[in-house]
């Protein structure tokens, strides 16, 4: 009778993974030391102050990488994929040494793209393809009307493809020939109609100096033709260590985009031209800056015709040293809106509209000025899971903005600011916390975690006499923020301690400010524990 108690997640990855030869493996005994586990684990996930009650995040607190996959609209639902660790005694990693774990993708989905549903399914690896774990793809639509994933097979050097025609994306068959090209890596493939082709982007290994590769098939399941260099050449600001791995490519208007990561900054993005054999950049962008969390990202297109976007907020290196055992290694970026500029040569970056369901207990603070060297605290609007927006006249301010997250006595608090001096939209993290975690400027190269950063900064410069709309979004430990209707966004993750860590203020660190109108609300959780 205690089996209804348990949570559908727990259910699905403790009952080990639906295998693509349409077997299951099955673990029939749960027992009540299990349920009282899993009640323990809800309770203290509960009580974690950093935990996120409304951003995507994993139940089982082990995904590592937490890579977004196979993104799909598909009849009415967002299927969304992630990368995550089993339990496998027999497992190897991709160093060849025996492990406990191996990686999977964990299917979930959703109608709102907050409220998500765990499925029972998800993609393994496949030993008779020489498989010891599944990386990075994406999902697409094919000619037949079967959705197709791509995947890279760690081990197989290799990618692979998997397809289903199951109305809820649950039953799934892989190729034969997989891995169906090779060499491989982080995949992106897609049916482009005008030439009745299929296309996959293979990415480049970080540091392996390799370039990406596209590749052709005229069927999905077969092996697939090299035909060349992906990219036609780079862009002056690239680093040279910057690999292209996650790349997710599809045409915006009259443009093709290309986001991606490079392991060593993190989530970025080209806008050019693609005349079927190579891609041609005419700008390049960055949606990560030193010292920020955004990683691994993914999109999809919905029957609304938006381009929606999610990334992995890696922040590992920075709760490892706050010893926060409870919170998961697996959080997901609120979904975004990405649209092109006018002169389109960078993307818009919005919150998808879907965010303003979980509005609730409005507030409304009517225009007041700011003093120079001040800061004045908002009084009726406070919390750690709130959206604000907040309209300012900066007048000849060159430095000014919005205290979040801040304590009684000031003693904790994170700064958003506008530095018309350096032309950037900044998060100030220096008193984010009494527990002063160091913020790595590369948190995935161990090579730069020395090179910390206190204030991490975006790229903004402000027209003469234009007002600053921002709208910021906090939900606890996470803070995103949007300017000027997504001209320029930024995001961080901060550990404040303090209990009365929950108070806004407006300051100026010069000349008088306007705030011309300030809208908050409180924003309801949508995670299941």
């Amino acid at each position: 009778m205690m089996i209804k108690f348990i949570p559908f997640y727990f259910v699905a990855i403790l009952l080990s993974q639906l295998a693509y030869s349409n077997k299951i493996v099955k673990n029939d005994t749960i027992t009540d030391i299990d349920i009282q586990s899993t009640q323990k684990v809800h309770l203290e996930q509960l009580k974690d102050p950093y935990r996120a009650l409304w951003h995507l995040n994993v139940s089982e607190g082990k995904a590592m990488p937490f890579d977004p996959n196979g993104a799909i609209f598909h009849k009415g639902v967002y299927h969304l994929w992630y990368i995550f660790q089993s339990k496998n005694s027999n497992a190897i990693n991709y160093k060849g040494e025996k492990t406990d774990y191996q990686h999977e993708w964990q299917h979930i989905s959703s109608l709102d793209l907050f409220h998500w549903r765990w499925h029972s399914n998800s993609l393994t690896p496949n030993s008779e393809h020489s498989e010891i774990g599944v990386f990075s793809g994406n999902a697409f639509k094919a000619k037949d009307g079967n959705i197709v994933i791509a995947y890279h097979g760690l081990g197989s050097d290799g990618n692979s493809i998997a397809y289903s025609n199951d109305d809820e994306l649950n039953l799934w068959t892989k190729s034969k020939n997989n891995p169906t090209a090779n060499p491989g890596w982080d995949p992106h493939m897609w049916y482009q109609s005008d030439t009745d082709l299929y296309y996959q982007i293979s990415g480049s290994k970080p540091k392996s100096g390799k370039k990406p590769i596209v590749y052709t098939a005229k069927n999905y399941m077969d092996p697939m033709n090299k035909i060349g260099d992906f990219m036609a050449f780079d862009m002056p600001d690239v680093e040279w260590h910057e690999d292209i791995s996650c790349p997710d490519f599809f045409k915006l208007e009259d443009k093709w985009v290309l986001v991606l990561i490079s392991h060593s900054r993190g989530a970025r993005y080209y806008i050019g031209q693609w005349d079927g054999k190579q891609f041609k950049p005419e700008s390049h962008k960055r949606i990560n800056f030193p010292g920020g969390p955004v990683f691994a990202p993914e999109t999809l297109l919905d029957d609304k015709g938006r381009r929606i976007f999610w990334a992995w907020l890696y922040d590992g290196y920075q709760r490892k040293q706050i010893s926060q055992k409870g919170y998961s290694d697996g959080v997901m970026t609120m979904p975004r809106v990405l649209k092109l500029s006018k002169d389109k040569l960078s993307l818009n970056i919005t919150p998808v509209k879907e965010i303003e369901n979980l509005r609730y207990d409005p507030k409304k603070l009517k225009g007041f000025q700011v003093k120079s060297n001040e800061s004045y605290r908002l009084k009726e609007i406070y919390g750690n899971s709130l959206e604000i927006k907040i309209t300012i006249d900066p007048k000849k301010s060159k430095i000014f903005g919005v205290k979040v997250l801040t304590s009684e006595d000031s003693q904790e608090q994170t700064k958003i600011l506008i530095d018309k001096n350096q032309n950037v939209l900044a998060i100030d993290i220096s008193k984010s916390s009494v527990q002063n975690p160091k913020y790595s400027q590369y948190s995935m190269i161990k090579e730069y975690e020395n090179k910390i950063t206190t204030v991490q900064k975006a790229p903004f410069k402000l027209i003469e006499d234009e007002l600053i709309t921002l709208r910021i979004f906090i939900d606890k430990s996470i803070i995103e923020v949007f300017v000027n209707d997504g001209a320029q966004s930024i995001t961080q993750v901060v550990y404040p301690s303090l209990k009365s860590s929950n108070r806004i203020e407006v300051f100026s660190d010069d000349t008088d400010i306007e705030i011309k109108k300030i809208n908050a609300w409180k924003l309801f959780p949508t995670m299941q524990w």
